[in-house]
């Protein structure tokens, strides 16, 4: 296996359009908005193609020889400069490949929303919201915040956008574009623990689907199953569950 050079990376668009789990996030880094490395196979002909994105997650299109494989999951059990390896895939084989590895199996709720749907408001009264710039950046906290998928946050404010709730002058809720591609944009939300339950994601991912569509892209929505809270949000905003991914990561990793 081998990496691709930044300057080629556009060559494989159509690798990253084609990936049968995801297209966002390795269309992110294939249209080179968002960082990420991409990986081919040894060999005059590409057969297979890994795009593993700043965040972490890691998507393969192709068709992977088990050397290929042997690659990745060296990857995932190496701490490559402290960078987390989360293979999200609806391939069965590439599970069958993993599953008698040391590795964790989970499955990934993935969302479509349809372009018809009408977008209520929510209302959070005592609440103020506001667009995400560079003064309030800084401010959000949590795990699932601009900085889980951006490399900086001017890599963010030039590229991505998003929206925060205040409670007066405190930060307690967030959503912003987690990956963005030419006609996708995958949303992420933070709620700080102390205002869960009021309406706060909803709210905001609500407003990030208005903007969305609004720049002619679609929606994107996922989690891992045991979060029934962004169940929650994604169906009260309009979405609709339409697949489910295996998430293959390092055991007894985050």
């Amino acid at each position: 296996m081998r990496k691709v050079s930044e300057k080629d990376y556009r060559e494989f668009i159509l690798w990253a359009k084609g990936n049968t789990a995801n297209h966002v996030y390795p269309c992110s880094i294939a249209e080179g908005i968002q960082s990420g490395d991409i990986y081919i196979n040894d060999g005059a002909n590409v057969e297979a193609v890994f795009f593993w994105h700043y965040c972490g997650f890691g998507y393969i299109s192709g068709e992977p020889s088990v050397d290929f494989l042997n690659d990745i999951y060296s990857f995932m059990r190496s701490d490559h400069g402290r960078r987390r390896l989360v293979l999200i895939t609806s391939d069965h084989g590439l599970t069958d490949y993993f599953r008698d590895k040391e590795v964790q199996l989970d499955s990934r709720f993935e969302y479509s929303f349809p372009l018809h749907r009408h977008i209520s408001e929510t209302d959070i009264k005592g609440f103020r919201i506001e667009q995400i710039d560079g003064e309030n950046l800084s401010g959000i906290e949590g795990r699932i915040i601009p900085s889980f998928s951006w490399k900086s946050p001017d890599q963010f404010l030039k590229e991505g956008f998003g929206y925060v709730a205040f409670d007066q002058e405190r930060i307690c809720a967030a959503a912003f574009s987690a990956a963005i591609s030419s006609d996708e944009i995958d949303i992420g939300v933070e709620t700080h623990e102390d205002y869960r339950r009021k309406g706060l994601a909803a709210a905001l991912a609500g407003r990030m689907c208005e903007r969305i569509l609004e720049l002619g892209k679609r929606p994107v929505w996922a989690h891992s199953i045991s979060n029934t809270g962004s169940r929650n949000t994604a169906l009260k905003c309009g979405f609709v569950q339409d697949r489910v991914n295996t998430v293959i990561r390092k055991r007894n990793s985050d």
